[in-house]
């Protein structure tokens, strides 16, 4: 049977060619995050801001911008087929000052040298891991790779307000590029009160003939109060969480500092 970590890999493999139909325009959304986060980063950290690791940073929606914006990045993914990507989206846009390794970030100070004066982990990536026990082990890796006093920086999904309703789907997003069109959407099948299934299907072609791709997987709803804890166990200080409306970005983030 595949482990977690192994079906997370297959997800976003397969998701890797159209991770960028999640938004309306994926170039857009990446400067405007970057911009975001850089605000964010010279507002929170105590110390130094040149290096950078985005240790889950798949197709680079963070990882390109903050490099563009001036940071020296290093990008690292579970996903292959994902830092294969993002390694093209760099090189198209003549991205210097970045550089991409698969990693698994929970084991991350076996696979990644040195360490850096900010990680981050965005888009939902940390509740792909279930359990306790294994986002303390992320959280350990993570904190080995931040230099005294540095920076920790993750976003998540509001689990505190979807925990109230547990929603089964989400808005489409519709793109239409030459004649063609594509729409993107996700059915979540709730397995236990804290974790889901997230189907997400993509859905690409034009008048009556689409072809649809589906792609799985597994998230535990966090809530805030839950992940502090965690990581108060593993090492950070200072932990501040900023929702939406306070930061401007798209999810609730989380800052903190290495003890």
């Amino acid at each position: 049977m595949a482990t977690d970590q192994q079906l997370n890999q297959k997800f976003y493999d397969e998701l890797s060619g159209d991770y960028h139909l999640l938004f309306t325009n994926w170039d857009e959304a990446m400067q405007q995050q970057a911009r975001t986060l850089d605000q964010l980063i010279q507002k929170y950290a105590t110390g130094k801001t040149e290096t950078l690791l985005d240790c889950a940073c798949g197709i680079g929606t963070q990882a390109l911008g903050l490099a563009q914006s001036g940071y020296n990045t290093t990008a690292t993914d579970l996903s292959p087929k994902a830092i294969e990507r993002a390694q093209q989206e760099a090189q198209k846009r003549q991205v210097q000052n970045i550089s991409f390794a698969t990693a698994d970030f929970t084991r991350l100070e076996t696979s990644v040298k040195g360490t850096f004066d900010i990680v981050i982990a965005c888009d939902n990536a940390l509740p792909h891991l279930l359990t306790d026990e294994v986002m303390s082990q992320a959280l350990k890796s993570i904190a080995s790779k931040i230099n005294p006093g540095g920076l920790f920086l993750a976003s998540i999904r509001d689990y505190d307000a979807l925990l109230n309703t547990r929603p089964t789907s989400t808005l489409p997003v519709v793109n239409d590029n030459a004649g063609s069109r594509s729409i993107a959407f996700q059915v979540w099948d709730w397995i236990t009160p804290s974790t889901y299934t997230v189907n997400h299907f993509t859905l690409k072609g034009q008048g009556a003939n689409y072809d649809t791709r589906l792609r799985q997987t597994t998230y535990r709803a966090y809530q805030r109060a839950t992940l502090s804890l965690l990581m108060t166990a593993c090492g950070f200080k200072a932990i501040h969480w900023l929702l939406p409306a306070a930061s401007g970005y798209y999810q609730p983030i989380v800052i903190a500092h290495k003890s």
